[in-house]
């Protein structure tokens, strides 16, 4: 860190972005192979369930047009989205149906039609072959038991990924949490942060706070009266590290100093993978890089700027 950043998050050289970089790979690597494979197992198994309830409600999917599985049993639509080859989202789902189905308890009758008329069309042919067969048939055992495996396994995956991410984010959340509350900076219930001022010198929230119209992790008040804006971040790969740090921080870096002009300070704290061209785009552009495994360099800047 510069001595000059008194006033300003720590920038860092090449060799220390570097060096910070490889560590949190190697923290990485360390965690994913302490983890194993137990949580995917469970909840393939779970999914595993899911799936073979819609089968059985589908007369192996030869019945999804009809909709009547997805009217009966709505919590099967999660499952029915990962039919397709790719998977529909449930953005996607709401945008193609034109209306908010994906995370609907419930879907009456002219709904679940619709909900299923879309996921029909993209259908995965090389999953369900039974399906495209001339004239349509029933799937053999091993299809079936395939099918249903690779469609759970799809699910889980994403799942387990999901829960990776919001695992990290609360950890990330409650070191940084612990960092402030070790410099004397006291944490108060979230609120719109439109104005400097909204936050009070000593002040910090945790948790999607809405700063000038676009949620942040952790907004803080700083001593010398500015705005330390902390994002939490995890990447688990290079190509994964761009949306992460440069879209998703980087984006709202240029908005916030558009809404506070100098007296916003961007900030991310990191985990995982990240490539070494985009933490540098990213402090070019205005965001401080901090680290998850080493967090003395927010803690020193803290005692500084005042």
């Amino acid at each position: 860190m510069t001595p000059s950043a008194a006033a300003c998050p720590p920038q860092w050289d090449r060799q220390s972005l570097e060096r910070s970089r490889t560590e949190a790979i190697e923290v990485f690597i360390e965690e994913r192979a302490a983890e194993g494979g137990e949580r995917y197992r469970t909840v393939l198994a779970e999914r595993i369930e899911v799936v073979t309830r819609l089968f059985a409600a589908t007369d192996d999917l030869r019945d999804l047009g009809s909709g009547n599985a997805l009217s009966d049993q709505a919590g099967l639509i999660e499952a029915a989205r990962y039919l397709g080859g790719p998977p529909v989202s449930a953005d996607d789902l709401d945008t193609l149906a034109e209306t908010s189905i994906a995370t609907r308890r419930g879907l009456p009758p002219d709904l679940a039609r619709k909900a299923a008329s879309v996921i029909s069309t993209g259908l995965d042919q090389d999953r369900f072959p039974w399906l495209f067969a001339v004239p349509q048939r029933a799937p053999t055992a091993p299809e079936r038991y395939t099918a249903i495996r690779w469609t759970a396994g799809l699910m889980a995956v994403q799942r387990v990924q999901t829960e990776r991410r919001n695992t990290s984010a609360v950890r990330q959340q409650a070191k940084v949490r612990g960092v402030l509350r070790d410099a004397g900076f006291v944490e108060v219930r979230n609120r719109k942060i439109n104005v400097v001022g909204d936050l009070a010198r000593g002040e910090y929230c945790v948790g999607e706070v809405i700063v000038a119209d676009t949620k942040y992790d952790v907004p803080v008040g700083l001593h010398n009266g500015r705005l330390l804006l902390i994002e939490c971040k995890v990447s688990n790969s290079g190509t994964n590290s761009v949306k992460r740090l440069n879209r998703e921080v980087g984006g709202k870096a240029g908005h916030w100093r558009e809404a506070f002009g100098q007296q916003a300070c961007p900030a991310a704290v990191l985990s995982g993978v990240f490539k070494l061209k985009n933490l540098e785009d990213a402090q070019d552009g205005g965001v401080a890089i901090l680290w998850e495994h080493d967090l003395s360099s927010l803690a020193s800047f803290l005692r500084l700027a005042v």
